[in-house]
């Protein structure tokens, strides 16, 4: 189970140096969402581990690793892009913060 998903995450909040799960948003693999990749556009105090797929047949959608490597706030963008015209099908912003320390747990939703 994924510590964020996108689909109800307003606000994420991380410690520098933590690392948490991030639930892209789901897309049923329908016309005409067929030819789409999941993509995150993230703040540069955030850095990317690992992106992966879900298991599940006929959804898109992804699990994405991601480490605050500094203090910061901004917002990550998370969607799908189409394959072919790499053009934004569906998207959503998140804020996002990373503090030194341990101030809020470093959960928020």
């Amino acid at each position: 189970m994924a510590d964020f998903r996108a689909t109800t995450s307003d606000h994420i909040s991380l410690t520098v140096g933590e690392t948490r799960t991030l639930e892209s948003l789901r897309q049923a693999v329908v016309p005409p969402f067929v030819l789409i990749l999941p993509f995150v556009e993230l703040p540069p105090f955030v850095r990317l581990l690992s992106q992966d797929k879900f298991e599940e047949d006929g959804i898109h959608g992804c699990l994405y690793t991601i480490e605050a490597t500094g203090p910061g706030s901004d917002s990550l963008r998370i969607g799908f892009r189409d394959l072919r015209t790499r053009q934004v099908v569906k998207e959503r912003t998140i804020r996002l913060t990373a503090t030194v320390g341990n101030p809020g747990g470093g959960r928020s939703e």
